[in-house]
């Protein structure tokens, strides 16, 4: 995971879990505990209907998210984490996407960063004996730490392009979102009521601010920043 890419860092991170049984991963790392997950740098391999749930949702009351900020130790979670109504329903929605139970990780970084891997199964996977989640304790006790510290470039990164996520304007912003759900410049000509050529000087645009030589480099920035997420089938 020494790796410069963040694409590639976190496919290793997605493989590694999976290696382990754990089918989903939720790692977040931010500034400091008190900021909202909006500003966090977020690296996840859940379905984006769901993840843009949790994250406009179900992340500020979910009670992993409260332990991860409130203690260092891993929390074992399942159903009987989640006591509320709310967080009964969180909990429901959650299965729905694959995560039934897992392990979450805080790291309490030394200059007051905060970050969160959760690493989830779903209900129907095999339950862990008590020998093996303590190796899976002790193993990823050392893992989280070198995500951690392998995922901090990362954020040095983003903080440098954040200039260029709020750059774009609201109709470039759903430019982005239409051609990420594959629509064409005349589909979108048709939704905005303008022209292609407007629509083609909105690409334009976009791909100035973003740096980037192609509409699809422009996407893929858009959805790593967190503006856009993909359609659904």
């Amino acid at each position: 995971m020494g790796c410069d890419r963040d694409g590639i860092w976190s496919d290793t991170l997605f493989k590694l879990a999976n290696s382990y049984g754990f089918s989903q991963v939720f790692y977040s790392i931010n500034a400091n505990k008190q900021s909202p997950l909006a500003s966090a740098l977020v690296y996840s391999n859940y379905k984006p209907i769901w993840l843009k749930m949790y994250k406009d949702t179900f992340w500020s009351m979910d009670p992993i998210t409260r332990h991860c900020i409130n203690s260092n130790m891993p929390l074992i979670w399942d159903h009987k984490t989640f006591k509320s109504r709310q967080e009964i329903q969180l909990h429901k929605t959650a299965q729905a996407y694959g995560l039934s139970r897992g392990i979450a990780f805080p790291v309490h970084g030394a200059h007051a960063e905060f970050a969160m891997l959760n690493l989830g199964m779903k209900e129907t996977a095999r339950p862990l004996s008590q020998q093996k989640l303590d190796e899976i304790l002790s193993d990823w006790a050392l893992i989280r730490d070198y995500v951690f510290e392998s995922s901090r470039k990362f954020t040095q990164l983003q903080n440098h392009d954040l200039s260029e996520k709020s750059l774009l304007t609201r109709r470039e912003v759903q430019c982005l979102q239409l051609a990420a759900e594959g629509k064409s410049s005349w589909d979108m000509a048709v939704v905005c009521k303008c022209t292609e050529a407007t629509i083609n000087f909105h690409f334009s645009n976009i791909r100035k601010k973003f740096k980037v030589s192609t509409r699809q480099q422009a996407i893929v920035k858009a959805m790593q920043f967190g503006l856009i997420f993909p359609e659904n089938d």
